[in-house]
């Protein structure tokens, strides 16, 4: 049975009425600036300085490099394609690297407000946010979509602990910290 927005008392007084509101909201949601940041740091490591052995730019490193499974990446996490024309060791502008990040989340964004059927606080969207876009967009994002669309809001912070972590322990805690921004609005990416 889903989580109630709110509950009400009958009043048998014709002359009164009682607002109920909810801080969950309807769509179109955007992901907020605390997201974006969290994201940020779960992609790059930091916002600003050095992160293994990478150099970060308001959370982007600009020099391609492979990921901890190989895969060659660049900026936010970007999964380098052949139509990026970038090879591993080449460098990025900054501008570019916000392009990358902007299609994806745009995308992101895209697949949530289409297919989520239920309101969310913005916490709650910011984490959804940050699963999808390390997940992908396309069937990374299908699951977790159907869970939220069931409206068991108190068993969500339990589902994304273990969604598509596989044995990957860095993934494994970026959804603790996921879960622990769904369910409480703390935006601590620390690692």
């Amino acid at each position: 049975m889903p989580d109630a927005l709110a509950t009400a008392v009958t009043n048998t007084s014709p002359n009164s009425s009682v607002n109920v509101q909810t801080g969950r909201l309807s769509k179109p949601w955007f992901v907020s600036n605390d997201g974006l940041s969290f994201i940020a740091v779960w992609e790059s490591g930091t916002l600003n300085g050095i992160y293994g052995g990478h150099k970060v730019i308001e959370g982007f490193i600009l020099m391609a490099y492979r990921d901890n499974v190989g895969i060659p990446t660049v900026g936010c996490g970007h999964r380098i394609l052949p139509s990026d024309h970038i090879n591993v060791g080449d460098t990025i502008s900054l501008e570019r690297a916000r392009n990358l990040k902007k299609k994806a989340i745009e995308q992101v964004e895209k697949r949530l407000n289409s297919d989520i059927k239920v309101p969310l606080y913005q916490y709650e969207y910011d984490a959804l946010v940050s699963i999808v876009y390390n997940c992908g967009a396309g069937d990374g994002a299908k699951e977790i979509i159907k869970k939220i669309n069931s409206e068991h809001y108190k068993e969500m912070p339990d589902y994304i602990l273990h969604y598509r972590v596989g044995t990957n322990k860095g993934v494994g805690n970026r959804r603790v910290a996921e879960s622990r921004l769904f369910k409480s609005g703390v935006y601590d990416a620390s690692h």
